[in-house]
């Protein structure tokens, strides 16, 4: 034993240890005085600094209330985060796509998804995977609460403009390491729920399916984390590991994944219930939570995700069998519709319309692509689903294709005017094609639909307008005579018209037989003539007139109104003497 002069080597190793950890502390406090955005920064760890979600062990949005990013599963009122209270959506921040929050507790009653034995990763789905329901699942088995998220990452970060996925989790008990999988499907008809007896899954696995198989301990550390690819054939999963990391606190900057369970008890926004814990209250590594950069894994080329399932299992093996599970919807590529308005919906021969197509993601995505006009006619009757073919496609306007975005969901993009060269009744159809899936699929409105359909019409004109004067005694300086009208209107329309309108004579003491004004009423068929006739005599002076005035309109079945080609249009002659 040495003395107090002789300092030992152990001494002297513990003291020197002391004096560097007293260095990294007054470090460490100096790094938080001088930028306490660090400390902070460090503890919200997304996958590679993505910048779009708190992957910090908890549930809870810890940034702050003026800055929407990163956000997490729950917050306060005035610091709201994906779900309410009671597991309702939020209004999803800046480059959010979908987020879904899924009740599988609590534990006390009967669980309606849980896998039967024989239900394996390595298998197909509607063909081997079954569920039943169950009673007594493993306390440390059995998921309370599951939860997804679908973001773009945001402008300024690392991963801008990358596809994030996000999924967590909560158990019921933490008696034992958590070993967990997720999958991530692009069948969006998966699933199954059975309250009696044993069902099989609906859905199929499809190339690019991604399942995560890890596991993490009974104090909060995610030991194992490993990706998979469906991929078909006899050995259908595809190890991706490689791309990837396990606890996000020690994972390297550049792996796509990366996950984290807590390390201490935390509170849920959310009623929930634990085996030791007061309510509302996970203890430690009851709560996992895991994100990945979709378009990392797949360099730029990510599948579309339909549907996420969180499960226990036990152990880390694909092979491993599955307890229980909790499923729900989670869109990762926006559905696209589209609706089309024809203004005007009616025209008469020689004027234009112009369609509008308004395309709407079923996500807060960009609309951005092209959208292709094409018009089918003329038809006799209005189109129905089946007119539109090649024949009666209508060149050389057909196709009118234009730009579409890019902007924020609803677009809408308008055609060039279509000016018809015949009567009758035409379609139009819009096609939605996006830039890529990122931006909706491809979507059609139909032929015969309501919003599409244009009514060409003729005008009816007046093609005979005549009068002839026969004067007393055939002397018109005795200043009276007889005058007769005649009038022919001809409906160049392809559909029958309603005139209405009025031959109208005025002058010196005019009676006119057999009315005045004479109704210019009545239906007239397609290429057909309507013809008229008024007789007037008069009495006047020199120099006086007498004048007689068409003014008529039409309308055909389809409800086109208006003028009849040359109304009004008046004729006059002057009363001479000697």
């Amino acid at each position: 034993m040495s003395t107090i002069g002789d300092i030992s080597y152990r001494t002297k190793w513990i003291l020197s240890k002391r004096y560097i950890q007293a260095i990294i502390v007054i470090t460490l406090m100096t790094l938080a005085i001088a930028v306490p955005f660090l400390t902070r920064a460090f503890a919200l760890t997304d996958v590679g600094n993505a910048g779009a979600f708190e992957l910090d062990g908890n549930i809870v949005k810890d940034s702050p209330s003026t800055t929407p990013l990163p956000t997490d599963w729950g917050g306060t009122t005035s610091n709201p985060g994906l779900f309410s209270s009671t597991g309702a959506t939020n209004p999803l921040p800046p480059g959010g796509l979908d987020a879904h929050w899924v009740n599988d507790g609590p534990h006390s009653v009967t669980d309606t998804t849980t896998f039967t034995t024989g239900s394996k990763d390595i298998l197909d789905i509607s063909a081997n995977w079954a569920c039943t329901p169950s009673s007594n699942i493993t306390p440390k088995d059995d998921i309370l609460h599951a939860y997804s998220y679908a973001a773009i990452a945001p402008p300024g970060t690392s991963r801008a403009g990358d596809l994030m996925i996000y999924g967590g989790f909560e158990r019921f008990a933490n008696n034992g390491a958590g070993d967990l999988g997720l999958w991530l499907l692009q069948d969006p008809t998966v699933s199954c729920s059975s309250t009696k007896g044993t069902v099989s899954f609906t859905g199929v696995h499809v190339v690019g399916d991604v399942l995560l198989v890890g596991e993490f301990s009974t104090g909060g550390t995610v030991t194992t984390l490993n990706a998979f690819e469906w991929v078909g054939g006899s050995s259908p999963l595809m190890n991706i590991t490689a791309t990837g990391g396990a606890d996000c606190r020690t994972s390297n900057p550049s792996a796509n994944f990366c996950s984290r369970s807590n390390t201490v008890s935390i509170p849920t926004p959310w009623s929930t219930q634990d085996k030791t814990s007061v309510p509302n209250t996970l203890a430690t590594a009851e709560f996992f939570e895991v994100g990945l950069d979709l378009t990392g894994i797949f360099h730029g080329n990510p599948p579309c995700i339909s549907r996420f399932i969180f499960d226990t299992r036990t152990s880390p093996s694909t092979t491993a069998t599955l307890v229980d599970y909790a499923q729900g919807a989670l869109s990762t590529c926006p559905t696209s519709t589209i609706s089309t308005t024809v203004s005007p919906s009616t025209i008469t021969l020689g004027g234009s319309a112009t369609d509008t197509a308004t395309v709407t993601l079923s996500t807060a995505s960009t609309v951005n692509g092209t959208v292709t006009f094409n018009v089918y006619g003329p038809f006799s009757s209005p189109p129905t689903n089946a007119s539109c073919t090649s024949s009666s496609l209508v060149k050389p306007f057909s196709p009118d294709t234009v730009k579409i975005g890019p902007g924020p969901t609803p677009q809408s993009a308008a055609s060039d005017p279509f000016t018809p060269s015949a009567t009758g009744n035409y379609a139009w159809i819009a096609t939605y094609n996006p830039t890529g899936v990122r931006n909706g699929n491809s979507v059609s409105t139909r032929c015969g639909d309501g919003g599409e359909l244009l009514v060409v019409a003729s005008i009816p004109k007046i093609t005979a307008f005549g009068f002839t004067n026969t004067p007393t005694n055939n002397d018109p300086t005795l200043g009276s005579g007889t005058v007769a009208y005649s009038v022919t209107i001809h409906n160049y329309d392809t559909l029958a018209v309603t005139l209405n309108g009025t031959l109208t004579v005025s002058g010196p003491s005019v009676t006119c037989t057999p009315s005045n004004p004479l109704p210019l009423v009545g239906s007239v068929a397609a290429g057909a003539d309507a013809m008229f006739s008024l007789s007037c005599t008069y009495t006047g002076t020199s120099g006086q007139t007498v004048s007689a005035t068409i003014s008529a309109t039409f309308t055909d079945p389809n409800g086109v109104t208006g003028a009849v080609s040359g109304s009004p249009t008046t004729y006059t002659f002057t009363i001479q003497q000697k």
